[in-house]
């Protein structure tokens, strides 16, 4: 535990003239009003005041800053007014207190009025002074470092809320090192097997990190040495947690596929030695395009300073090296708390040194006559938050996702039921589609359908690593099904017609050894192999009946099979496709994707129903036996044919929509054959058509004339 003597004897260190009388009389005061209190943990409740201050002494502050921090929970826990605190201390300090007491003591009539409001007490807080944030702030930190005593549900919320919030403020004030530690308690909190996975395998990979860190560090020095430039210091560091989490994120790769995990610091004397450092780490090592930034020539908003680069280092490793001079590091590191300096013992800033830190908070300013929060948190997000959005669910919570995330991204993570099953979304009580992107204050509730179910399509729409893999979950799980299904209906029929089985093959167990043999799982994989049309199923079927007469069967296919099938369905009618260059074949149009003319086809040789045609890319065709497929072409002399196509339209359920969508068809001269209409939730309907066209691009231009009909949300193609 931090003592008094630890206290006074830091600031004395770095401000030999404060006036530390006030921290110590503060101490006394709080472990007096504190005596009999204690935290979750079973400790005494003054540790907590006491390690803030010590988090405020390690960032240099001042006096009045230390003994608020020393007090800042006295008011709201312990009976004290603020009148009693400006007479045994100061009207400075009652008044920090009483700021860091108001951000979180009122009370709200929803979650969503609360998180904006408490945005904005803060906010406007620290527009009177700063330094009401910098206490809030390290006892922030102080209650994630001290989290694990909490409820689960308490640990998620509270996270939450300091990412949200609490997080990007510490960056928007230039304190990486708070804000990096309060990221990284809140990855612990919110994705906990996550944080325990990265730390199993920083940990794996410390000792060649550390080699290559020291390594990478020393030959930095020695080049620049040798060059004429001597560094202060050289030092290397891992990237932290949170910062390696959201890259997994955002590209989409495990841990071991990251090659730009470590950064680099270098220190030198001035600003000339910057741009020399600069240019000298350019000649040993190759710079990466597009990953060289100059914050000295234009600092940060916060006054964050320095020169960024991303080279390829030794053993093809990417690596960011930062320089900058011992001031730019002192700002880095301290942000707004390093611009603090003393006069006879108080804070004492100069007139320009005031200027810029007002300018860190000339956002806030126009906060103070801002009454609805709502519109406060509309005015401040798009500065702080640039990076992520902030929405609502219908319960008031917050959700934060990248920008650029969808309403399908939100669907998936409420469940993946709910993704699995979304077919739109309600924002801000009005419909939208899938692809809607998500903006910061959107309160989103999702529009579910009992026969929706993920599609390919959907793989281009999410945005988030959650959605996509649990997209591509369902995909993989619904193509193995159907790949059994059909690898198993496929390899049934071949033995059919041998007279055989798979039950008797199963039986005699000739089935287990070919799977065993060929190094398969179990049987439903044989299927799915079979479906996927690596082999020719024709040699599995070998091995499973060897005494079959393979001879006879031989000889009969060399008597051309495919001719005589071929000739077989062959009628005189006129067809609207050509099969080898011929007419007159005997052709179905397949119910699974329902070609049209005009988008390229394939067909597949059926037993008894002729030439089944397909669109080429047909997942079901694809998941056929490959050798009967045949080659086929629109007939270019059957234009005018008739094809039937289906399109379903969703849409506002209001009176006239549906005879607006009818007129459309007619003057498009599109004939509707067939309309079911049924109406669903929330006010909508759904009207499934079955139309004749001529070709895709008619049915394109219907899909364009219907979609512009007010009321109509979407119109996609069906298969019949």
């Amino acid at each position: 535990m931090l003592r008094l003597n630890d206290l006074l004897d830091d600031i004395s260190a770095y401000a030999p003239d404060a006036d530390i009388d006030v921290v110590m009389r503060a101490y006394f005061y709080a472990a007096q009003a504190h005596k009999d209190q204690s935290r979750k943990s079973g400790e005494a409740y003054f540790t907590h005041p006491l390690a803030v201050a010590g988090i405020l002494v390690e960032q240099k502050m001042d006096v009045d800053t230390v003994a608020t921090a020393l007090l800042h929970d006295v008011l709201e826990d312990c009976f004290v007014s603020k009148e009693q605190i400006t007479e045994t201390f100061s009207q400075t300090i009652a008044e920090l207190v009483d700021g860091v007491t108001k951000i979180s003591k009122l009370k709200f009539r929803s979650k969503e009025e609360a998180a904006a409001e408490n945005f904005r007490k803060m906010m406007v807080a620290m527009s009177e002074d700063v330094r009401v944030i910098l206490v809030k702030l390290a006892d922030r930190l102080h209650n994630m470092r001290t989290l694990g005593s909490m409820p689960d549900h308490k640990k998620r919320r509270i996270s939450q809320e300091t990412l949200d919030i609490y997080a990007p403020l510490a960056a928007r004030l230039g304190l990486t090192p708070w804000k990096v530690e309060l990221e990284d308690h809140c990855l612990e909190h919110l994705h906990p097997e996550i944080h325990a996975e990265l730390v199993q395998q920083m940990e794996e990979t410390r000792e060649q990190r550390e080699a290559y860190i020291e390594r990478v560090a020393a030959q930095i020095d020695r080049e620049l040495e040798r060059r004429g430039i001597k560094a202060r210091s050289v030092a290397g560091r891992v990237k932290h947690n949170m910062s390696i989490y959201r890259k997994m994120q955002s590209q989409k790769v495990e841990f071991e596929q990251l090659h730009d995990l470590l950064a680099f610091r270098v220190l030198v004397d001035d600003l000339t030695g910057c741009y020399a450092t600069l240019g000298f780490v350019h000649a040993i090592w190759q710079p990466v395009p597009d990953r060289i930034k100059d914050y000295i020539a234009m600092p940060k908003s916060n006054g964050y300073k320095s020169l960024h680069t991303t080279v390829i280092g030794p053993d093809g490793r990417r690596i960011e090296i930062q320089i900058r001079t011992q001031d730019m590091h002192d700002i880095a590191e301290r942000g707004v708390a390093a611009h603090w300096k003393y006069k006879q013992g108080h804070l004492a800033l100069s007139p320009a040194e005031m200027d810029q830190i007002s300018r860190l908070r000339k956002v806030f300013d126009a906060a103070r006559e801002v009454e609805d929060p709502d519109e406060f948190m509309e005015a401040v997000k798009l500065d702080l938050f640039h990076n992520e959005v902030f929405v609502f669910t219908p319960k008031g919570d917050v959700m934060e996702f990248p920008r650029g995330a969808t309403a399908l991204d939100f669907a998936y993570a409420v469940h993946s039921e709910v993704g699995n099953t979304c077919q739109g979304a309600k924002v801000n009580g009005r419909m939208v589609k899938l692809e809607y992107q998500l903006k910061s204050g959107d309160t989103i509730e999702v529009i579910r359908g009992k026969n929706q179910h993920p599609r390919r399509g959907w793989l281009e729409i999410a945005q988030t690593s959650r959605a996509l893999g649990r997209i591509r979950k369902y995909l993989r799980q619904e193509e193995r099904e159907t790949g059994i299904r059909l690898g198993r209906d496929v390899l049934e029929n071949e033995l059919k017609k041998r007279g055989s089985s798979l039950a008797a093959c199963v039986k005699q167990g000739s089935l287990k050894k070919l799977c065993k043999e060929h190094g398969f799982r179990d049987v439903e994989s044989l299927f799915v192999h079979i479906t996927q049309g690596h082999d020719p199923i024709t040699g599995y079927v070998r091995e499973l009946l060897p005494d079959f007469d393979w001879d006879a069967e031989a000889n009969e296919r060399e008597a051309g099979a495919l001719e005589k099938i071929l000739n077989r369905i062959r009628r005189r009618s006129s067809s609207p496709v050509l099969i080898s260059g011929q007419e007159d074949i005997l052709v179905d149009f397949a119910k699974c994707c329902n070609p049209l003319p005009g988008e390229p086809v394939a067909g597949f040789i059926t037993r008894g129903r002729g030439i089944s045609v397909h669109r080429r890319k047909c997942r079901q065709l694809l998941a056929l036996d490959p050798q009967r497929r045949i080659p086929v072409a629109w007939d270019g002399n059957n234009e005018n044919t008739q094809h039937t196509g289906g399109i379903r339209v969703l849409c506002v359920d209001r009176p006239g929509l549906l005879a607006n969508i009818t007129k459309t068809c007619t003057e498009s001269g599109i004939n509707i054959s067939a309309a079911n209409v049924q109406t669903l939730a929330d006010d909508k309907a759904e009207c499934d058509l079955e139309i004749a066209v001529t070709d895709v691009d008619e049915l394109a231009k219907l899909i364009r004339r219907l979609e512009k009909i007010r009321g109509v949300i979407s119109v996609d193609r069906l298969a019949r």
